[in-house]
Order: C-alpha cells, then structure tokens, then sequence
C-alpha cells in the first residue's frame, strides 16, 4: 500500500504531460488558421476524400430510422433552435430536423453502449454516465461548430467577391448579370446564399425582400452590412460599384485586425498553459522518479538499506 502513492504521482504527471500536449495541438491549430486568414501561408486545393462522406451518408440513413426514437427522446432540445443551426450550417449532407433528431438518438446509443462494455472489462462506472453526456451533447456542438464556420466562411469569401463584383459594374454589366456571372465561378456557402438569392428575384420576389431573406438566413455581420448598404444605397442613389469597391477594403481592414488581435492573445494563453499544467506536470514527473528511484534502487543514491537496520 506505501506504494502506491509514487505510482499515483507517476500517472498525475503523465496526465498533466497528456492534457499539456493537447492543448498545445489545439493552439498549434489555431495558429495555422490564423495565418492562413492573414495570407501567410497558402491554401492549397485538394481533392476531397470520398470516405469521410460516404461514412457520413451511412450515418445519416441509418439516422433516418432513428428518428421516431430521436422524436420521442429530445431531451433538452427546441426545435426552433436546432432549424436556425441547421439553416445557419446550411444543413450538411441534407441534414433535415428529423435526421437530427435520429443521429443524436445514435450518438445517445453509441456512447452509452461504449459506456456499457468498458464498464464490463473494468473501468469505472462513471464512464457510462460520462459517455452517455458525450453521446447527448456532441452532435449540439458539432452543428453549432458548423454553422460558425460556415457563417465565418461566408465573412471571408465576401471581399474577393465585392472586388469581383465592382470590377464588373465600373466594366458597364448590369447587377445582375454580373452576380450570376461571378457566382458560377465561386465555391462554399457564399456561392449557395447569392444562388438562391438569385432563384427568388427569378420567381418574382421583390429586390429588398430578397435581401431581407438573405440577411436574415445567415448571422454574417460582413454579409448584414453589404445587404444594409445596398439597401440604403438603392434608395439614396449611390453608385453600387463604389459601395462594393468601399466595403470590400473595409471588411479586409477589420478581418485583418481581428485576426491580428486573436494571434495577439494567443501568447498569454500559451503562458498560463506553461505556469500551470507543464510545469507541475515536469516537477511531479522529477519527484515520482526520484521517489521511485529512492524506493527500489536506493544504491544508486547512495544509500544503503543494510546500514539503516542497524539504527
């Protein structure tokens, strides 16, 4: 039992080695996108990898027969909320409320029979209930981590497409020509919001209720002011090539200074990670081995258990 204490400091060290080097992952990540937001380090175009999507499209039918369980077990879900993410996520491989529902009942399933089986072969108890929490939680988190990053995406694809956009007008094409023209040369979810923008003034939706409907599809602020000033400069008469050239150099400006600012306080954040995880982490790695060494090879310090029984 007097043993057990040094292996305990042992497996606190590793944990603490453990959760330090992830979180420097998790930073490193950050950083990478960081730069690639500044243009310092080039996207390249790659090929997207079928089975990712095929297992994805696996999941999402078998979702689909999950759903009357999902329905009857939504457990602190609105469904007002989780239509607004699927909307403002641009519902990913066709995912539809129903689907949700079905694939968070999966999730729910699959942890809590992960849970099951690792309590089976020895581990805790609580990892039932942990896995179960994970099951019923991760696929809120996955949608809203979605619908930001198609949201941000939308934020930074729009000032290459105002540049596009007033190039073309101050050429003499009218607006909306020039939008369908640049727009069947665009990727991402920029291209999807201007297409059916474009589908409903084709079917007789008026031009500011269209906007409106765009604006109010997504929670891009670069987006909400581009739609906002071609409001107001449709019924000011203000030049719209101007308004897209202005916008497009201010949108760069302020993306550029926040990201600026978020690179900024990465530093300290890296520092308290160092003060407070690395470094306990190395000092009880130090102290267990040397109190394991202490233990089981007390020659090697020079002392000698022989010498000690005679006190």
């Amino acid at each position: 039992m007097q043993m057990e204490w040094p292996v305990r400091l042992l497996y606190a060290a590793l944990g603490l080695w453990a959760l330090s080097m992830a979180l420097f992952g998790w930073f490193w990540i950050k950083r990478i996108s960081l730069m690639q937001r500044l243009g310092l380090i080039e996207k390249e175009k790659r090929k997207k990898d079928r089975l990712p999507a095929r297992l994805a499209a696996l999941v999402f039918r078998w979702s689909e027969g999950l759903t009357p369980l999902g329905r009857r077990f939504k457990l602190f879900a609105s469904d007002e909320l989780l239509e607004r993410r699927l909307a403002l996520a641009g519902h990913p491989h066709g995912l539809t409320l129903d689907t949700f529902y079905g694939f968070r009942f999966l999730c729910l399933f699959a942890g809590l029979l992960v849970g099951t089986m690792l309590s089976m072969i020895g581990f805790s108890s609580i990892f039932v209930l942990l896995l179960f929490a994970l099951g019923l939680a991760w696929p809120s988190i996955w949608l809203r981590s979605a619908a930001s990053a198609r949201q941000e995406q939308i934020g930074v694809d729009l000032p290459d497409f105002m540049d596009a956009m007033s190039v073309t007008l101050q050429a003499g094409v009218p607006l909306d020509p020039a939008m369908k023209q640049i727009v069947r040369t665009m990727e991402g979810p920029l291209r999807e919001e201007l297409s059916r923008f474009q589908q409903e003034l084709d079917i007789g939706v008026p031009r500011e209720q269209a906007y409106l409907r765009l604006m109010n599809r997504n929670q891009s602020k670069p987006l909400e002011m581009l739609i906002l000033s071609l409001i107001q400069g449709s019924r000011l008469g203000v030049p719209i090539s101007s308004t897209f050239k202005t916008l497009a150099e201010d949108m760069r400006d302020v993306r550029i200074s926040a990201v600026k600012e978020r690179a900024a306080k990465a530093g300290p954040k890296v520092t308290l990670i160092t003060t407070f995880v690395i470094l306990p982490g190395v000092i009880l790695f130090i102290v267990g081995m040397l109190v394991l060494n202490f233990i089981y090879n007390p020659e090697g310090v020079g002392i000698s258990w022989d010498g000690l029984d005679g006190f």
